[in-house]
C-alpha cells in the first residue's frame, strides 16, 4: 500500500496559562524545553516530517499569531524545517477560522482536495511510528471524505478532557457517535466503564474541500470571513498575513462546536501513540521521573526531606525542606507555590493578580 501524502497544518495558538509563571503571552507553551531537549513546537515539526509507516508528510503550514513570529521563525530553524507558509491571525478567532485558513492554503498548494492534517503544537506524542501508523489510517478515511479526530483511550476517569464516543467501525477507525463535554467524577467513571468513549485529543485530518464544505454548511459566516481575509492577503518571504477587517469578522468557535458536532462526515481513529496536552503543570509533573518518595525535580532544584511534590528552576534555584504535595515553580520574575492538588487552577491566580496591578509578570 501506497503511502498517503499529508499537509501538517501546525496551530500555534493560545497562551497556556496554566503553565505560569513559565508560559507567557509573549512566549507562549509551545516554545519551551517540558519534555524533551527540544520545544514543545521544535517536536511537534520532527514527529510530523519526513516518510515512513504508511504516510509522507509535505512541508508544514504554520498558523500563528504576529506576535509570536519571533519564536516560530527560530523553531522552524532549530529543527531544521523549512515551512510552506506561515500565516499569521491578526488575532486569534479559535481553531475553526484557523481550520479553514490552513484548508484554503493547502489547497494553493495541493489542490482543492488537499489532505490536512491539523495539529496542536503544544502537545506531548509519541513514539514516532506509532504517530506515523494513527495519521496514515486517518488519512486514508479523510481521502474518502470523512472529517476525523483523534481519541485517546482513556486511563484514569478524567474530568479535565472532553470525550468522544465511538460508533460503527470503520477501515481503521470509528463513525464518530457523539461529544461528551468534561464531565463530573461520577460520568468520568462511567466513561471509562464503558471502554467506548476515548478523549478528544484535538488532532485532526480532512480533505479540505470536505472541511469547507462542511463550514459553508453549519458556519458560512466563518467561511465567508475567513475568505475574505485572503483576499486581502499580504506575502513576503513566505509569510502571509490574511487582511485584518476579515479575519477579525470571524465568529470566534472550536472546529469541534462549528462542524465536528453537527457533521455526519464525522469519524475517530484511536491513537497509537501516547499523548498528553501538558495542559497543567500536574500534566508535566506525570511526565517527569520522581524519586522514592515521590519527589519530581526539573531544571535547577534541590529537594531534603520532601514528598508528593515537583519543583522546577528556571534560571533560578528552588530549594525545598520537608514539604509535601506542593508544586514549586520558579522563574527569574516570578515564583509559583501552589497545593498540587489546585495547580490547574492557576488561572483565578492571575486573575489576582491582574486585579492587583501585579501584570509584570504575566
Amino acid at each position: 500500500m501506497s503511502a498517503m501524502t499529508i499537509r501538517p497544518a501546525i496551530l500555534c495558538g493560545g497562551s497556556g496559562e496554566r503553565l505560569w509563571p513559565l508560559s507567557r503571552k509573549d512566549n507562549p507553551k509551545p516554545f519551551h524545553k517540558l519534555v524533551t531537549g527540544r520545544t514543545l513546537f521544535e517536536d511537534t515539526l520532527l514527529r510530523s516530517a519526513g516518510e515512513g509507516d504508511g504516510v509522507a508528510f509535505s512541508a508544514p503550514l504554520i498558523v500563528a499569531g504576529e506576535a509570536i513570529l519571533d519564536p516560530v521563525t527560530k523553531g522552524l530553524a532549530s529543527a531544521g524545517v523549512k515551512a510552506e507558509a506561515i500565516a499569521l491571525e491578526p488575532a486569534g478567532r479559535n481553531t475553526a477560522a484557523a481550520a479553514l485558513l490552513a484548508a484554503r492554503l493547502a489547497q494553493q498548494s495541493d489542490g482543492e482536495d488537499a489532505l490536512v492534517l491539523l495539529a496542536p503544537s503544544d502537545h506531548h506524542i509519541g513514539p514516532l511510528d506509532a504517530f506515523r501508523r494513527s495519521v496514515a489510517k486517518a488519512a486514508r478515511l479523510a481521502a474518502e471524505g470523512r472529517i476525523v479526530v483523534f481519541g485517546i483511550a482513556p486511563t484514569r476517569a478524567e474530568t479535565g478532557y472532553g470525550y468522544i464516543r465511538a460508533g460503527e467501525t470503520l477501515a481503521g477507525g470509528f463513525i464518530l457517535e457523539a461529544f461528551e463535554e468534561k464531565p463530573d467524577a461520577a460520568a468520568a467513571q462511567r466513561y471509562l466503564d464503558a471502554g467506548d468513549r476515548y478523549w478528544n485529543a484535538g488532532l485532526f485530518a480532512f480533505r479540505a474541500d470536505v472541511l469547507i464544505a462542511e463550514m459553508a454548511r453549519f458556519e458560512p459566516q466563518i467561511l465567508e470571513c475567513v475568505d475574505a481575509a485572503l483576499a486581502f492577503v499580504e506575502t513576503a518571504d513566505g509569510v502571509v498575513r490574511p487582511g485584518r477587517d476579515g479575519f477579525l469578522a470571524a465568529p470566534s468557535l472550536p472546529l469541534d462546536i462549528a462542524v465536528m458536532e453537527r457533521t455526519d462526515r464525522a469519524a475517530m481513529v484511536p491513537a497509537e501513540f501516547g499523548w498528553s496536552d501538558i495542559g497543567a503543570w500536574q500534566s508535566l509533573a506525570d511526565l517527569a521521573e520522581g524519586d522514592a518518595r515521590g519527589v519530581k525535580r526539573q531544571g535547577d532544584a534541590v529537594a531534603i526531606d520532601c514528598a508528593d511534590s515537583y519543583l522546577r528552576g528556571e534560571g533560578v534555584t528552588v530549594a525545598a525542606l520537608g514539604v509535601s504535595g506542593l508544586t514549586v515553580v520558579a522563574t527569574p520574575d516570578a515564583v509559583l507555590v501552589a497545593d498540587s492538588n489546585r495547580a490547574a487552577d492557576i488561572k483565578t491566580l492571575l486573575a489576582e493578580l491582574r486585579e492587583q496591578g501585579l501584570t509584570g509578570p504575566l
